[in-house]
């Protein structure tokens, strides 16, 4: 094979006459970070760190759940479950031992945009375990028995589900007609269809180099190039997938739990997607602001407090906590407010969750100026995990953004003038005519999504 220069172009996020002085330890975030795109459209992705002695690699393709269609609805989720059986160099039981033996771990995340492998050991060993990380990706071939011996698993994972991912999973079925109202999870009538031969046509049609990036930390970039090359080695560009647009429907959705049990209720609007870096920070920034975790936890689930305002809507009550949260993926997402409460005040708390969204616009500056700090923490925390800063880097080329590190992302964040974060909250506050509602749990307890909406 020819040398990488001839089969790509490298894109470096410095330049050449300053790398002794990039030689010394940063103030935050990583040393350096190197891109490249290959010819057959991979993009690649290395983050250098000073002093890590951990490797991170991770391969991303733009393959999630809404791109399910007719007999491919549920192949993502035996996707994530599959990733640990057998594969044409390994079985299932050599792979998993090896890398248990040496400290290294395998894991397998999706959602409804992308589907990613991450490979996690220590430096000195990355060489030896990447290729459990190729076998994995490129020749996992489905045998039938060992799908057949994954669907009581898939069924038990139905059951599962914490009602909370399952409430906002359910959140944007209600929210979108077309490919993105499509679950991460099976639907149990489907399980026992699903075969091998199925998951490898889904895999061989959106496995493709076009849609795949590859992004590392504290691995040798060339090393990651090669590691690219070795997944896709063609030099031409796939024909391009066709797409379909999903678009707002206010719907409803419920999982009904049974009467007297506790209940979450979700409310949401249409939000905005990555492809905007600055409007999306403008939608994080509203979120934090809104509130999305808690100040302070004790040693008892009962001792939270809070973050405001969203803090003030549970009016004292123990059982009752609100949050706000933000979605987006490639052109789109939602933005929304998710509570749990018991059976008994399930209704008020359902009003109050959709009144306090259709008045979001109301947030101050100075609530403003919280939601950014709050962001910010958020940021250099995701920057302190190693998986979550490689699947950030992937996602990110996927999108044509370039973010070096949290320190880069916190300047955007202070650049961004409140007026116009003031003026995104207001929009969103003006979108309740798409408004969906997804509830899980005491159904009867909870107001209908035109309920909601009376005066």
């Amino acid at each position: 094979m020819n040398t990488i220069f001839k089969i790509s172009r490298r894109m470096l996020s410095i330049s050449h006459r300053n790398c002794n002085v990039c030689c010394t330890k940063p103030d935050y975030g990583p040393l350096e970070v190197q891109r490249c795109v290959l010819l057959n459209g991979t993009g690649v992705v290395g983050a250098k760190v000073f002093g890590g002695q951990i490797a991170v690699c991770t391969v991303m393709f733009q393959a999630g759940s809404r791109y399910e269609v007719d007999d491919y609805l549920g192949a993502t989720h035996f996707l994530r479950a599959a990733s640990t059986a057998s594969s044409c160099a390994f079985s299932g039981f050599t792979k998993m031992r090896y890398l248990a033996q040496h400290g290294a771990s395998l894991i397998c995340t999706s959602d409804r945009q992308s589907i990613a492998y991450t490979l996690r050991c220590p430096v000195t060993i990355f060489s030896q375990m990447k290729c459990f990380l190729q076998d994995t990706v490129l020749r996992c071939f489905f045998r039938q028995w060992e799908i057949d011996d994954l669907k009581p698993m898939i069924k038990d994972d139905l059951h599962r589900i914490h009602p909370l991912q399952r409430v906002i999973d359910l959140a944007q079925k209600a929210c979108w007609a077309g490919p993105l109202s499509n679950s991460m999870f099976c639907e149990e009538a489907r399980i026992q269809g699903m075969t091998g031969k199925l998951l490898n046509c889904y895999a061989n049609w959106n496995y493709k180099s076009d849609h795949c990036s590859i992004a590392s930390v504290g691995v040798p970039f060339e090393e990651t190039v090669q590691l690219a090359e070795s997944i896709e080695p063609c030099r031409v560009r796939p024909p391009q997938r066709p797409g379909v647009c999903s678009q707002p429907r206010g719907g409803f959705e419920y999982h009904d739990l049974g009467p007297g049990c506790d209940t979450w209720i979700c409310v949401v609007v249409p939000g905005c997607g990555t492809n905007d870096i600055t409007e999306l920070m403008r939608h994080s920034i509203v979120a934090h602001a809104c509130g999305t975790d808690n100040m302070q936890e004790g040693s008892h689930s009962m001792d939270v407090i809070p973050e405001y305002p969203l803090g003030v809507l549970s009016a004292g009550d123990l059982y009752t906590t609100f949050r706000a949260f933000n979605i987006s993926y490639y052109e789109t997402g939602v933005f929304g407010i998710v509570a749990k409460t018991r059976s008994c005040t399930a209704w008020d708390v359902a009003k109050a969750a959709a009144q306090f969204l259709s008045n979001v616009g109301d947030l101050d500056f100075s609530q403003i100026e919280v939601g950014k700090k709050r962001l910010k923490v958020s940021l250099a925390i995701n920057d302190e995990d190693c998986i979550k800063l490689t699947e950030g880097l992937a996602l990110q080329f996927i999108n044509n953004v370039q973010i070096d590190s949290a320190k880069t992302a916190m300047k955007i964040v202070d650049s961004i003038p409140n007026q116009e974060i003031k003026d995104t909250a207001k929009k969103l506050g003006s979108k309740m005519d798409d408004l969906a509602v997804a509830v899980v749990g005491d159904l009867g307890s909870v107001p209908h999504d035109k309920e909601l909406l009376c005066r």
